[in-house]
């Protein structure tokens, strides 16, 4: 069996020689606590430890595997499997959690080269997303260029259908004026109006509207 750690071997000695006041044993052994943190690490840590900051101390026995409750009065309160009132054997199996905090560093490393590689992958996806929207926005520029001249397009052609019916329009009317006026002079005889004309003459007086020669000259 190996030996203890000098950090856990000096703790537990402090603990059994019951000089100090700031530090005790649980009622049951099986924890530590320490009453007067500021005593100490005013007392005991500059002759027993190496540093003398009480959270160093504190990291050092989380890093052992101590787990740490706080208590009324700023009172901290450390137990572990291992270190037990009475029991020194079995304090060489106190140890740094080293292959745990590495396999930790390892896990953690993982994680941040998976999260650059999701990163990177995102940012790939996210330049294409951008190529391809400028793509579109370039379509339906395009697409707007077109639509536009179409409707000039379509617009010319109305202008140019509604002058054209305005033109049949007035087309239509004149044929249907010359219609009317080859209806009006159909069956028309020059010389029977002239005659009409001469015997109308010789009766004398105005002719009036009533007595039109326009009227006799049709058959």
């Amino acid at each position: 069996m190996g030996k203890p750690k000098i950090l856990i071997k000096n703790l537990y000695e402090i603990l059994q020689s019951d000089k100090f006041d700031c530090v005790r044993w649980t009622v049951d052994g099986r924890a530590f606590i320490i009453v007067d943190p500021e005593e100490f690490q005013n007392s005991i840590m500059p002759e027993y430890f190496y540093s003398t900051q009480i959270k160093s101390l504190y990291r050092q026995l989380n890093s052992y595997g101590f787990k740490m409750r706080s208590l009324e009065m700023n009172q901290k309160q450390f137990s572990h499997k291992w270190f037990i009132k009475g029991n020194k054997s079995s304090l060489s199996k106190v140890e740094r959690k080293r292959r745990q905090s590495i396999a930790h560093l390892d896990k953690e490393k993982d994680s941040i080269i998976i999260m650059r590689e999701e990163m990177k992958q995102l940012k790939e996806e996210l330049e294409t997303l951008q190529s391809q929207q400028n793509s579109i926005l370039k379509q339906i520029r395009i697409h707007s260029i077109i639509q536009t001249y179409i409707c000039k397009n379509i617009k010319k052609i109305c202008d140019e259908q509604k002058k054209y019916n305005l033109e049949r329009e007035q087309e239509r009317r004149l044929v249907l004026y010359f219609t009317s006026m080859f209806q009006i002079f159909k069956g028309f005889h020059f010389e029977i109006a002239s005659n009409i004309i001469r015997e109308l003459k010789d009766i004398g007086g105005p002719q009036t509207p009533s007595f039109s020669p326009m009227i006799f000259p049709f058959m």
